[in-house]
């Protein structure tokens, strides 16, 4: 399976452009755009922590510069300071509450933070900006979207949620990736076409990896008290899979060009994004 990299999303350039945020070059230009590339030298090595330090220096003296606010963010995130993203995404929803990148990452800053409450408050606003009217097109294009992101020694473990399981049966893919968005394996949870014998649905964790499908479980997956099955459970279930806690419970060969899986989030290439004043970038190259 060909899994397509994360595309980097420009949604959020709009929360530059609003009144009383605007960008300008001011007295000390020369030294904040030092600062920049300084900052956007140490991301581009993975010195995430150090990006975020000198990001915020600007930030101290240009609070509304809500450009350099994003790179912070992402920074911190990066870093696994997610309390200190939270604070600048925070701030960024609020200049631009209908900017869905945002609330999206707001989304895995609390699950990582493991805030249930707030995750089902911006999950809700997620979904209400794809219901919207006027939403934006490339949202709706989406099938789904990046709920987590786990690190996992020197891999990473992608937690995508479908938005409308109803449909088509899948709840959420986990994915495997290396440090250069390689997946490794791929997890599937979906439900089965059959019930047990008290009416309840049940529910597959499949793998695809490396020309094999590995059937992981079938049965039952608990539900909250919304009626929403648990993915906190299904979180846990795969990482115990690869912290090597069950067997597998069949395993079948695969073609080697064999599509098991879709990624939630697919659709068109972003349009690039807009230049703007001042020693400023859009949302960080690869953004999750």
């Amino acid at each position: 399976m060909n899994v397509r990299p994360i595309q980097a999303l420009c949604c959020a350039a709009a929360v530059l452009l609003l009144a009383g945020c605007e960008e300008l070059p001011g007295p000390d230009e020369g030294e904040m755009r030092k600062i920049f590339e300084e900052a956007r030298d140490l991301d581009s090595k993975g010195r995430f922590h150090e990006a975020m330090v000198r990001y915020e220096t600007i930030l101290s003296r240009h609070p509304n510069w809500m450009s350099t606010r994003l790179n912070a963010a992402m920074a911190a995130y990066d870093s696994g300071a997610y309390q200190k993203a939270v604070e600048h995404f925070e701030i960024l929803h609020k200049y631009g509450p209908k900017d869905w990148f945002v609330v999206r990452k707001l989304i895995q800053c609390y699950e990582r933070l493991g805030t249930r409450e707030k995750i089902e408050l911006y999950r809700n606003k997620l979904m209400a900006l794809r219901d919207a009217k006027e939403g934006s097109p490339l949202l709706k294009s989406f099938q789904g979207f990046t709920r987590d992101y786990l690190p996992v020694g020197t891999l990473h473990l992608i937690g995508y949620e479908f938005f409308e399981p109803a449909q088509h049966g899948k709840l959420w893919y986990f994915v495997l990736e290396d440090l250069h968005r390689k997946p490794q394996s791929g997890f599937l949870v979906e439900a089965a076409p059959f019930f047990d014998s008290d009416g309840r649905r049940m529910f597959y964790i499949t793998e695809s990896c490396r020309g094999w499908l590995r059937v992981w479980y079938v049965g039952h997956i608990p539900q909250l008290q919304s009626g929403e099955r648990d993915y906190h459970w299904a979180r846990t279930r795969v990482q115990e899979i690869l912290q090597g806690k069950h067997r597998p419970m069949a395993v079948k060969p695969l073609p080697a060009d064999v599509e098991v899986f879709d990624v939630p989030e697919r659709g068109p290439a972003p349009p690039p994004p807009d230049a703007l004043p001042g020693p400023e970038s859009t949302k960080k190259d690869g953004a999750k």
